[in-house]
Formats: structure tokens, sequence, C-alpha cells
């Protein structure tokens, strides 16, 4: 059951304060919420602040992982202002927003390495994101995990070096997306996929090759279920990935590995953790309409032993991205963490 914020919980066990815009599933919120049920199984209890009231029928807990959130004795849920920060607790941040209401709900003497800053995209040390706030939060302290290596190099150079970093590999539920596929392109016209989320690049592909009778286009523009885009994946032969110019771990071009589609996508920085250049996929220009097209005709033409070999090189580093890994993961930072908080805590700063 989940107790009202005038109950706190009562036994004696630490707690990760997790703060979260909204309950809506996007990926940032999905991946907080991750981290929740992560802790959960590492014996902490867990509240989850939000300026959304909560609603055990929001759309992110039909997400079968979170939904033992909603019931589970040891969650709590709140819109307060301010966290309720025990001696013993940690905060959980995404938004770089959020640090100042973490740092503010700081017991007396507590460590800032208890604000725990997961970062989850290169954006970060770009200075024209969010007025370049998200930069200079950079050099605030906190202790820090980073979704992938390449998210963990692009921050590292603005960190005290004083503060920890972790590298701890994105997890996702790739086995929903799973589709097993063989050889070459069994079927034409080929099934070309693309989202118009975050760039219309794919409308700008499809209107160019309308007239080629070897592509067939369907697209998805409003946000989707996770059973919608895995239909996508599964029916399609080829997926345009089409990201933001630097991400972190862009999610659909591993789902559709996971589903057996070839994807042809950008380098937006941490998604380059999955793809290998013309190994499991083919590398274009940020919104290179042009790039796309040709990729597609160089596709249609492959052999269908290069097919094979693509498809099978990105079904192989889908193991690299389980939840399981990035549960572990957690366990191990929390394990690095907890001698530099008392250590910090007993009057000295870690080195």
């Amino acid at each position: 059951m989940n107790h009202p914020a005038d109950h706190p919980m009562s036994d004696d066990r630490s707690t990760l304060h997790v703060i979260t815009f909204t309950y809506h599933p996007f990926g940032g919120v999905v991946k907080t919420l991750d981290y929740a049920v992560h802790a959960l199984s590492l014996g902490y209890r867990v509240s989850v602040y939000s300026p959304e009231g909560f609603d055990p029928d929001a759309e992110v807990f039909g997400i079968e992982r979170l939904a033992p959130l909603v019931d589970h004795d040891h969650v709590e849920f709140h819109s307060m202002p301010r966290l309720a920060l025990g001696r013993d607790d940690l905060t959980l941040i995404s938004l770089p927003s959020d640090y100042e209401l973490a740092l503010d709900s700081l017991p007396k003497g507590a460590s800032p390495e208890r604000i725990v800053h997961l970062v989850q995209n290169t954006r970060h040390t770009n200075p024209r994101w969010q007025r370049g706030y998200p930069l200079r939060l950079l050099t605030r302290p906190a202790s820090r995990i980073a979704t992938n290596q390449i998210v963990a190099d692009e921050i590292r150079p603005w960190l005290d070096t004083r503060t920890l970093l972790w590298v701890n590999n994105i997890g996702h539920d790739l086995d929903q997306f799973r589709f097993d596929r063989t050889g070459g392109f069994l079927r034409r016209p080929l099934r070309v996929a693309y989202t118009t989320w975050k760039s219309t690049a794919g409308d700008v592909v499809a209107r160019s090759l309308v007239d080629d009778n070897r592509f067939e286009f369907r697209v998805v523009r409003d946000t989707a279920s996770w059973g919608q885009l895995r239909e996508l994946y599964t029916w399609s032969d080829i997926f345009l990935s089409t990201p933001n110019r630097q991400e972190g771990t862009y999610l659909p071009g591993l789902e559709a590995m996971a589903a057996g589609s070839l994807v042809i996508t950008p380098n937006a920085g941490g998604n380059m953790d999955y793809c290998r250049p013309g190994e499991n996929c083919l590398l274009v220009g940020h919104e290179d309409t042009d790039a796309y097209c040709r990729a597609l005709l160089e596709l249609a033409d492959a052999e269908p032993g290069r097919i094979e070999a693509m498809r099978a090189a990105a079904y192989a580093v889908t193991p690299d991205f389980s939840l399981e890994r990035e549960r572990q993961g957690f366990a191990n930072f929390v394990d690095a963490l907890t001698p530099r908080l008392a250590a910090f805590e007993r009057g000295f700063t870690p080195q």
C-alpha cells in the first residue's frame, strides 16, 4: 500500500528520494523510476516526488516492470515542495532543474554526494541547452551516474575530480522487442519505419522515394505505447533512426536492432554506445536526408549475406543493455559511494 505524506514510513532502513517531473512514460522518466525499482531490490525504501498528483493509473505504471511501485509497502508518493531527507538517505535527480531542491533538502552536515545526479545525455555540456545551466551544474558537488561511457567522457572535464563519477550502462527491457529473423530481406517492397518525435527527416526521405516501388513507409507521429512500437519494428525491414543532434542512449535505434530491423542513423553522441557503423548499422549525417536515401538504396541492393551479418551484429550488442546489469551496476555504485559519505560526514573531504 502507499502511505500518505503525513504518515512517514516507520522502519529504520534508508530511503532513496526520487524526483520526476511527470508520470508520462518519457525515456528519462522511465529510467529514473527504474532506479527506484533497483533501490527497492537493494533494501531501500523509496519516496517519489512529482508536481503531478500521484495517479496509480498513470501511463508510466502500465509498464510491467514499474507497476509494482504503485502498491509496494516500501514506496510513498508525494507532491511536497521539499524532500524529507533522513541522515542516511539519498536523492536521485535527472533534470538539472531539480538540483537546488535536492541541495536545500540535505540535512545539515550531509555530504552533497548524497545527491545522485543521473546524467542521461551528452547535452549537459552544450552551453545553449537550458541557457547553460546544466553545464554550470556539472561543476557543482554531487555524485553522478552516467548512463554510458560516452556520456561520462563528455562530462568528465567539467566535474570536480573529488566527486564520484560512475558509468552504468543503461538497462532496457529489450526482450519485449525481440523478433528473430535470418537471411536477407524476404519481402518486397522493403518496409521502412520512422518516427517524427524529434525530426521530420523521415518525412523528407519518404517524399523523395514516393515513386520508388522498392520501398513502403510507415511513420509514428504521436507518443506510442511499447506495444505499438514493437509492432512498428516487427513490421519494418529498415528503421530510420532520427535522434536529436545530441543524445544519450537513443533507445528507438536499440529497440529496432532487437527486433531485427536494420538501422540507419546519424551519430548523436551516446547512441554510438551500441552503433557499430558499417557492421550493425549504416551511418549518415544528422538531418542529411540525401544520405538516408542513399543508404536505403544501398540496402535494397545488398546481398543476403551482408543483411544477415548486419542483423546478427545488431543482435549481439543487445545483451549489454539488460536491466539486471544496470541493477548490479547501481549496487556497485552504492558500495563505492557509502564509504565516501561516511568519510565526508566525519569531517574529511574525499580525495
